[in-house]
């Protein structure tokens, strides 16, 4: 399905309309990564010939640009030249949208997609309709009146319509909100929910129009967790405090990457496998620092060698893990199953499983919440303030103890019982 753009000629506190950047990207460049996110064969620009559309590295379906002089009748025949032969999508830019209010289309017929009641102008249209439109009108701002059916977007979608600078901060502000993600497995642990993600969505704001990329923030995140690593290793009082501040810094800094990646549609499969290392590399780091840390505190060396071998086999695990990753094609923790837990996630009740696999899943359940990064670093954080660092200690070391052991008892039995299933199939 192809996807045309029509860019009206006015202008937005001095810039065209296409150029009006919120969230890291123009509003072009939005619509345009958000058509081929919805899955759009091609994209047709119709954009007034005194502005200049540069081409966008992200967007690699085709973009052919129709620029027009007075009007758009001017290119009436080669638009309808362009859209010939399939029903497509016509977008009126007149603000900013998300790739949700272009992935659900009628698959026949006419229809206006709506936000909440709001129209968007984004029209989904048979040939027919777009050529007696053109026919009719001078432009292309008169659509809503061919079009009845309405369509309402789907929950997530976002569109914010841009006419002057108050636009313009609060469609920031309506980006920003939608990045918030709910607590679950899979998203936001609590204290990422509570505290880091309000505080990590305010930095992310202010500098998504900046040069700042997300990977860079993964660098000086784990730049960040590495200086605290070596200053918890130090085994003084007030600089132990200062390490666990950093560290508690570089757990909020690992929501900024992810936050800019969705601001500006650039999140990528490597992206996330940097950031999974990143996370495993500071957090072993710590570990090791703060056994360090306490040995040289307490003159007791048993405190280091204990830690170096729970950050051993944390190590052995979490390769084992990476390559458990590669295999399925994930490059996270948190999006990985078990292969214990229920198969049916929406409407566990209606499953019928025995007590030992609903036991296993309220197990990985728990576990997944535990082990998330934001929980254990806040933990550790607050017991190392209130100079309770032997308790520190040993809940870290439990903790990681339990990821470690656990995870290689968890997937040795993981490879076994997935032998065990390929013998059952090949049985048969």
């Amino acid at each position: 399905m192809k996807f045309l753009l029509y860019i009206p000629p006015y202008r937005c506190e001095g810039l065209s309309i296409a150029h009006i950047k919120i969230g890291g990207l123009t509003l072009y460049e939005r619509a345009c990564r958000s058509a081929q996110k919805a899955g759009f064969d091609e994209i047709i620009v119709a954009s007034p010939h005194d502005i200049t559309l540069l081409p966008d590295a992200y967007v690699t379906i085709p973009v052919n640009k129709l620029p027009y002089g007075g009007s758009v009748a001017a290119i009436k025949e080669t638009l309808l030249e362009a859209m010939a032969g399939e029903r497509g999508c016509v977008c009126l830019l007149d603000g900013m949208l998300s790739p949700a209010l272009l992935a659900t289309h009628p698959q026949e017929g006419d229809a206006r997609v709506v936000v909440a009641g709001a129209e968007t102008g984004i029209y989904f249209l048979e040939e027919k309709t777009f050529s007696k439109i053109l026919s009719d009108e001078e432009s292309l701002d008169g659509m809503g009146d061919f079009v009845q059916t309405t369509l309402a977007a789907p929950a997530g979608a976002l569109y914010h319509r841009v006419r002057n600078l108050a636009d313009i901060k609060e469609g920031r502000e309506a980006l920003t909100r939608s990045l918030h993600k709910p607590l679950g497995r899979e998203s936001d642990g609590l204290v990422a929910y509570f505290i880091n993600r309000p505080c990590s969505l305010q930095i992310s704001k202010r500098i998504a129009n900046s040069s700042i990329t997300p990977n860079m923030v993964t660098a000086f995140g784990l730049m960040v967790g590495l200086v605290g690593a070596c200053l918890v290793a130090t085994g003084v009082q007030w600089i132990m405090a200062l390490a666990v501040l950093l560290w508690q810094l570089s757990s909020m800094i690992d929501g900024i990457d992810g936050e800019l990646a969705r601001m500006r549609m650039t999140a990528s499969h490597a992206g996330e496998w940097f950031d999974t290392v990143v996370d495993d590399v500071t957090n072993i780091t710590f570990m090791l620092g703060l056994g360090h840390g306490l040995a040289r505190m307490t003159s007791e060396p048993l405190y280091f060698h204990v830690a170096a071998v729970v950050c051993t086999l944390m190590t052995i695990a979490v390769l084992w893990f990476y390559v458990e990753f590669a295999r399925t094609g994930i490059a996270s923790h948190n999006h990985f199953e078990w292969g214990f837990e229920s198969e049916n996630k929406e409407n566990k009740a209606e499953e019928h499983r025995s007590l030992i696999r609903k036991t296993l899943d309220l197990i990985a359940g728990g576990f997944a919440w535990v082990a998330k990064r934001d929980f254990y670093t806040f933990i550790i954080m607050t017991l190392v303030l209130l100079t309770l660092n032997k308790a520190a200690y040993f809940t870290m070391l439990t903790g990681a103890t339990f990821i470690g052991v656990g995870s290689l008892i968890a997937l040795g039995l993981r490879a076994i019982r997935k032998k065990l299933r390929a013998g059952k199939q090949a049985a048969q």
